[in-house]
């Protein structure tokens, strides 16, 4: 198969129709091939009446990336990876981080309407921005919950003012301090946590993406041990 996608449940529940993350988008070595095998994915998505898909792509994948524009897809995203190994023996002594609870739902809820506004849904004219809202706000619930990664923590001082959430497949999804309470360190202190945390679930390597405009989380987590060691493109189809 030239291409291949999967329908994103999450995003279509919330925008309201059908979504699709495509997986791969076959580079066959000349561009006329990748252009064909992305005409051959567009009318396979049409056809399943999928309205709007995403592609991510590494950034080094020139002749794919410039198909991409070449049929129409937009650029919504840029991303970088890095990766550090887990704090094996250490552990976090701020008395401020605790494991949250369901107890803590309405100011997580809180905290992600507010803090997560540089990824792809926001920079997405076609996705609505209370729709992007709600994206954060479910995500970071149906973690809390359980359903999404394992752990969430939590950095609270009379209220919670930052959360980070832990997957045991070695990734931070989320990071977020509300925005009153930034440069006290807070984030430092979650990641640090975090890192502890799954040093003591004996997960060495931990895997992390924030996007390239992103420098302050950049800065961040490279001063916690981060290397980047990958970066990537997000690109977007919509049928009108």
């Amino acid at each position: 198969m030239n291409y291949s996608w999967k329908l994103s449940k999450f995003d279509t529940e919330i925008l309201g129709y059908k979504v699709a993350k495509i997986i791969n988008i076959k580079n066959n070595g000349d561009d006329v091939s990748i252009l064909r095998n992305i005409h051959a994915l567009n009318k396979n998505l049409k056809k399943s009446n999928i309205k709007y898909a995403t592609y991510r792509v590494n950034a080094n994948n020139y002749p794919v990336i410039h198909a991409l524009e070449k049929s129409g897809y937009i650029l919504v995203d840029g991303l970088i990876t890095l990766e550090t190994i887990t704090n094996l023996g250490k552990h976090s002594t701020d008395s401020h981080i605790r494991i949250a609870t369901k107890d803590d739902l309405t100011s997580l809820l809180e905290i992600a309407g507010n803090v997560f506004n540089v990824s792809r849904y926001y920079h997405d004219p076609v996705i609505p921005k209370d729709k992007a809202n709600t994206i954060y706000k479910e995500w970071v619930k149906n973690t809390l919950l359980g359903k999404f990664g394992d752990m969430t923590l939590v950095w609270e001082e009379k209220k919670v003012l930052g959360l980070i959430t832990l997957d045991k497949k070695g990734q931070i999804p989320l990071v977020g301090v509300s925005k009153d309470a930034r440069g006290k360190g807070i984030g430092r202190e979650l990641i640090e946590s975090a890192l502890n945390k799954f040093g003591d679930w004996g997960i060495k390597k931990i895997i992390v993406e924030t996007q390239m405009t992103n420098i302050p989380a950049l800065s961040l987590y490279q001063s916690c041990g981060f290397i980047i060691v990958d970066s990537h493109l997000t690109f977007r189809w919509h049928e009108s």
